[in-house]
């Protein structure tokens, strides 16, 4: 219960996804579910003249949800590194492709941007989602 002497609170996982969709819903009120959760990614972005990789100012939880509007589909990423977080809509120009612990998505600005997943079966289980997704999208 206590970690370096604070008191720490034991949530159980339903409380902890309850006061994820509340965080999440003050940002957007229109996040209706939390679909996939990761707890913690760090972003990288592509330059095509350099052809290199940089870091990003992203890092934190990853948080795939459903909107009860469009976008239907977005990842969310609350970002620990400033007050900036990061949100991808899912459908119509995203694309991506998977090389674990990365996942590699261009979205609908043309960027292309890496995750990289602290625990890589967090990444196999996000790129599954997409992809049934991508794939109910084009159906």
């Amino acid at each position: 219960m206590s970690q370096n002497g604070k008191l720490m609170p034991k949530l159980d996982q339903q409380s902890t996804k309850l006061l994820n969709l509340t965080v999440l819903q003050r940002i957007d009120p229109f996040i209706e579910e939390i679909l996939i959760t990761a707890a913690h990614v760090t972003f990288y972005e592509f330059n095509i003249d350099l052809s290199q990789w940089s870091r990003k100012d992203v890092e934190g939880s990853l948080f795939v949800v459903k909107r009860n509007t469009q976008p239907r589909f977005q990842f969310v990423v609350m970002n620990r590194r400033n007050t900036d977080n990061l949100v991808e809509n899912l459908l119509g120009d995203f694309e991506f492709e998977v090389q674990v612990p990365y996942l590699l998505y261009r979205n609908a600005s043309q960027e292309v941007n890496g995750i990289w997943f602290y625990n890589a079966r967090e990444c196999e289980e996000v790129a599954n989602l997409f992809s049934r997704y991508k794939e109910g999208y084009r159906n």
